[in-house]
């Protein structure tokens, strides 16, 4: 239908301003639930791509109650171990905190005394920079002294405020791990449910997009894992041959921010930098990280996903980056790393249903959507 039809027919005008309302508070009611819906949706998608597992042992007779734990055990496993490695990681930095701030001191210096000389900027003016971001020096005096009251009123409010952080964490992680127990313990009711709300003579026509959804986000989800394990390999050579002291910290940050295309490419390798540059790093280091993530983003993006994903998500890179920042802006980083499986889901959805193709091909590659639109004509 073109613009002039919906323009001379108030009715259109009306339903397309009520849509775009629509979503308007769809985006704000997101937001304000995320607490509840976060761990289900994150839970949802951990189904999906542990149904093979599931279906595999039920094939060799395993009941679907011990099925469905033994999946779940195998997650728990493979979190808790990846977040072990990276908290061991990371504390192992910590403990190095004090040298690395010793060595990165110098660096700084330099920077300074470049920017005060090359620059319009005064030094009054880059000590109010450096306060108004809380890098000043400390001189080993405090300017202002508390008094011990109120020093351990703040402390207990940290302490108070810690705890509360760390529960929810724990309650949310639990939380997930529930609702994927019963997804999978109860997925065959929840898909009949799926179909049971469309008609009876449309209920085929609408099996497909949700087998394929699935079978996308299994896709997706698994050939990203491999990438992952593929980019920390990768990094770890490189950025050791660099000479780089943190590099299997810098590596898993770098693997696990690849999950957020583009954004977490520039940030593992500014992370990498600062890593390096703390541990003592000359020249020759600085062009090592770069060469190392260089050719690693060379491999990832012309060798290993075409292979790994062979094009089959057929996602607008425009939309695939769109989508990362409103999953940002809704749900933070759980929003920006379930942003990429959930589009993919919308784009499956709105290929399939022919009131909704025309953004099936928006969201889609041009080339491929045009070709699958000819052949299902």
């Amino acid at each position: 239908m073109s613009l002039d039809k919906i323009f001379k027919d108030p009715a259109k005008v009306c339903a397309y301003f009520l849509a775009i309302i629509g979503f308007f508070f769809l985006g704000k009611g997101l937001i304000a639930s995320k607490g509840v819906l976060a761990p289900v949706v994150v839970a949802l998608i951990l189904a999906m791509l542990s149904v093979p597992v599931a279906r595999k042992l039920e094939s060799w007779n395993f009941p679907r109650i011990w099925s469905t734990v033994t999946v779940l055990l195998l997650n728990l496993i493979v979190i808790i171990g990846v977040s072990a490695l990276i908290s061991f990681q990371v504390r192992n930095f910590l403990d190095e905190s004090d040298d690395l701030k010793k060595e990165f001191y110098p660096t700084l210096v330099s920077i300074e005394e470049f920017v005060l000389k090359h620059t319009p900027i005064d030094r009054g003016s880059m000590e109010s920079y450096k306060e108004d971001f809380g890098i000043e020096e400390d001189n080993g005096e405090d300017s202002e002294e508390k008094p011990d009251g109120e020093e351990v009123k703040e402390n207990q409010k940290g302490a108070i405020e810690v705890l509360g952080a760390t529960f929810g964490f724990i309650a949310d992680f639990i939380l997930m791990f529930v609702y994927l127990f019963l997804i999978l313990l109860y997925r065959r009711k929840f898909f009949k449910f799926a179909l049971l709300l469309f008609p009876d003579d449309k209920r085929e026509r609408y099996r497909k997009p949700i087998l394929k959804s699935t079978k996308l986000v299994q896709y997706y989800l698994g050939g990203r894992l491999t990438l992952m394990v593929l980019l920390v390999g990768l990094y770890a050579t490189g950025l050791w041959i660099s000479g780089v002291e943190n590099f299997i910290l810098a590596s898993l940050i770098g693997a696990v921010l690849s999950i957020i295309p583009f954004i977490g490419n520039m940030g593992a390798y500014v992370i990498a930098l600062i890593l390096g540059v703390g541990s003592g790093g000359e020249t020759d280091m600085i062009i090592g990280i770069t060469i190392t993530f260089l050719i690693v983003q060379f491999l990832d993006t012309y060798v290993f996903q075409p292979i790994i994903f062979s094009n089959k998500l057929n996602i607008n890179p425009f939309f695939v980056i769109l989508s990362v920042l409103i999953g940002n802006a809704i749900w933070g980083i759980i929003g920006m790393v379930i942003a990429i499986p959930v589009f993919a889901i919308i784009t499956v959805f709105c290929r399939n249903i022919p009131e909704l193709q025309a953004f099936g091909y928006l969201f889609g590659n041009e080339e491929k959507t045009m070709k699958k639109a000819g052949s299902e004509k």
